[in-house]
């Protein structure tokens, strides 16, 4: 009787399609353009409600100002949604410090086969965080501070960045927090209650200058954010290349 090989097979190595993604991963300079961009669209919007204004439309002209907030609140959404995923890819990639939050991220046995069969490569781990946050919230002053404990980046030299001002009455972390704080919940009162009131249903009141303001807060934080981030980028760049 013949006898049968019953040793194992060898696996055939790299016969399984590495996982692809259709997420862009941006860099830097890119995700800052896509929030100038936005911002500067809400900022023409000015000019029509002022027409509307003019023209005895107040009504109209104060919803395009309501209309600014809740695209602002938006664009600062995305675009710390943008600096997560490019963070959270840096840390990965190992060139970025790995950070607790960072350590505890939870990910399912399906997509740490589909890791497995990618080969490290990173577009797996972008398409499941692109996921995984696209539907978390990022303007409220604590899911700030929770994304940038997650990445790395120092809270209180961004508030610093943003907010500081010699022999300033309000300290810096108080500020960001207040102004973040009240953008997003004055976005939600309009996307939620059209600007009215739980208690009274009473119209909030709002001028241009309030949305000026916000704009204004929202581009000195995101401009803080970014100086930070590229000031984290040169220092792990240099950490880098002095181990080797």
């Amino acid at each position: 009787m013949e006898e049968r090989n019953l040793d194992l097979m060898s696996r055939n190595e790299n016969t399984r399609d590495k996982f692809h993604t259709e997420v862009i991963q941006f860099d830097l300079d890119q995700i800052l353009q896509h929030f100038i961009e936005t911002v500067d669209m809400i900022k023409l919007q000015f000019h029509i409600a002022n027409e509307l204004i003019a023209s005895e439309k107040r009504t109209e002209g104060e919803n395009i100002w309501r209309a600014q907030i809740v695209f602002l609140a938006s664009a600062f959404d995305f675009y710390m949604h943008e600096i997560t995923k490019y963070g959270l890819c840096k840390i990965y990639d190992e060139k970025w410090e790995k950070t607790d939050k960072y350590k505890n991220i939870q990910i399912s046995m399906e997509r740490i086969e589909i890791a497995l069969k990618s080969g490290g490569d990173v577009d797996w781990f972008l398409e499941y965080i692109n996921h995984y946050y696209q539907v978390i919230t990022m303007v409220s002053f604590d899911s700030v501070k929770d994304q940038f404990n997650l990445l790395g980046i120092d809270l209180a030299a961004v508030a610093d960045g943003a907010f500081y001002q010699r022999d300033g009455e309000e300290k810096t972390k108080d500020k960001l927090k207040r102004r973040l704080n009240e953008l997003f919940n004055r976005r939600n009162i309009i996307a939620h209650q059209t600007d009215r009131k739980h208690t009274n249903a009473q119209i909030m009141s709002i001028e241009e200058g309030i949305v000026q303001d916000y704009i204004s807060d929202i581009e000195k934080i995101v401009k803080s954010i970014d100086t930070e981030i590229r000031k984290k980028e040169t220092e792990c760049t240099l950490d880098i290349m002095e181990s080797i």
